[in-house]
């Protein structure tokens, strides 16, 4: 079976006639005819039902272009890239990120000032372990992660096998946060014991990864913690936040208009600068001037 026995008995499928499809292709009827039953013969069905009227699909011949108009599909997707150089717009720049809010607010303060007529840009939201994948295998530009006092030995051996630096940008004190009507939001600073009594929200990651790629902080006290929501993306996270007594625990930065106005932050008693946050890039390289102005985007909104 070729390629162009699957266009053949495509155009007579939608031509209706063998006849038709023939003249379509440039080719005479009886070439046409013992192609495609050369074909049936080969897959051992019958394409299609003949009549006077034409030619229409059998179960078997629909099912046969079910399976293999994908194939088609995927060698126009081929061609269109191996033939068809299209050079990137002088303004491209592709950035994974953990799901931080104010991360997306930098992006957009970022993306107004710089105001480019032309551009391709990648915005990934995503877990720390796809984040580091994404960077080691040059799909991103630039990453931004966390480390924590109990994950930063494992991190950064994790990072030097991949050839990849971590470069702070600021440490911040792990805080809790939940809906500003929580029973607890009366409280100027949070002991976790007092939580358990609450859900704990946390991101879904990969069960087969180390826990160090946990997308929390890891804090004495969360493996204690029995009542658990996992999340797969950050808009459900503020909706499930919002709207129960469940809690998480992160930064604490929950910028306007990014995070959820119902939401509030407080700090974890104990817990003063475990976060350090910043971007991760391969080795001994010069950010581009676009990755350059986005870490200071955030640098700024960091600092509000």
């Amino acid at each position: 079976m070729t390629l162009q026995q699957i266009r053949y008995v495509l155009e007579i499928s939608r031509c209706g006639s063998i006849s038709k499809a023939a003249q379509v292709l440039c080719l005479t009827q009886p070439y046409l005819s013992n192609i495609l039953k050369d074909l049936e013969g080969q897959l051992h069905i019958t394409m299609f039902t003949r009549t006077r009227k034409g030619v229409t699909l059998t179960e078997a011949g629909n099912e046969f272009l079910q399976y293999a108009r994908p194939l088609l599909e995927q060698e126009q997707r081929i061609l269109e890239l191996y033939t068809h150089h299209v050079e990137k717009p002088p303004f491209h720049i592709s950035i994974s990120t953990q799901r931080y809010p104010f991360i997306i607010k930098s992006f957009y303060q970022f993306f107004r000032r710089c105001d480019p007529q032309q551009f391709e840009i990648h915005l990934r939201e995503c877990s720390m372990d796809r984040v580091i994948r994404d960077v080691h295998e040059q799909k991103s530009d630039l990453g931004i992660i966390f480390l924590s006092t109990a994950t930063e030995t494992f991190i950064r051996k994790y990072l030097a096998v991949r050839d990849l630096e971590f470069n702070e940008i600021v440490s911040i004190s792990p805080c809790v946060f939940f809906r500003k009507t929580h029973p607890m939001a009366g409280r100027a600073e949070i002991q976790l014991e007092e939580m358990q009594d609450y859900p704990f929200a946390s991101f879904e990651s990969d069960s087969s990864l180390s826990i160090d790629f946990s997308e929390e902080a890891l804090l004495a006290g969360t493996s204690a913690l029995t009542r658990r929501f996992f999340i797969t993306d950050r808009g459900t996270m503020i909706n499930l936040l919002t709207h129960t007594d469940a809690f998480s625990i992160g930064t604490g930065i929950l910028s306007e208009g990014f995070a959820g106005p119902e939401l509030t932050s407080r700090p974890i008693k104990g817990h003063h600068e475990e976060i350090r946050l910043g971007w991760i890039q391969p080795a001994g390289l010069t950010l581009s001037d676009e990755a350059a102005a986005f870490i200071q985007e955030v640098q700024q909104v960091l600092s509000a």
